[in-house]
C-alpha cells in the first residue's frame, strides 16, 4: 500500500475520533469549544502515531510530535480562518467551503508528513 493510502487510512483514523469525541463530550455537557479543543487533540495524536509509524515507518519522538502538532494547529487555524473569510466574502455555505478546504488541507498535511519524516517507507 502507497504511503498516500496509508496517510489517508490515518487521516481518516483521526478524523473519525475527533468527530466521535467532539459530539460524545458536547453530549455530555461540555461546552463545544472545549469539545472541540479536546476532540481535536486526541485526533492530531492519534494521527500523529498512526502516520508516523505505519505511513512513514518511523518511531515516535517527542520533537516530531511537538513539530507535527504546531503544523495542525496551524493548519487548523488557518482553515478556519479561510473558511470563516470565503464563505462570508461570497457568499457561501460554510459546509461547501469547509468541504472544498478538505483536499487542500489533506495535500499540505501529507506534504509536511513527508517532509517531517523524511525518509520513504519501502513498500510492501
Amino acid at each position: 500500500m502507497s504511503q498516500f493510502w496509508r496517510f489517508l487510512l490515518g487521516s481518516a483514523a483521526g478524523l473519525t475520533v475527533d468527530l466521535v469525541g467532539f459530539f460524545l463530550l458536547t453530549h455530555l455537557g461540555m461546552p463545544p469549544a472545549a469539545a472541540n479543543a479536546t476532540s481535536a487533540t486526541c485526533s492530531i495524536t492519534v494521527v500523529y502515531l498512526l502516520v508516523s509509524r505505519y505511513t512513514f515507518d518511523r518511531s515516535a519522538t517527542i520533537a516530531t510530535y511537538v513539530l507535527f502538532f504546531m503544523w495542525y494547529a496551524t493548519s487548523i487555524a488557518f482553515f478556519s480562518f479561510a473558511i470563516e473569510v470565503i464563505s462570508t466574502a461570497l457568499p457561501a455555505e460554510p459546509g461547501l467551503v469547509k468541504v472544498a478546504s478538505v483536499p487542500v488541507s489533506f495535500i499540505l498535511n501529507f506534504a509536511f508528513s513527508k517532509v517531517l519524516f523524511g525518509r520513504r517507507r519501502t513498500e510492501d
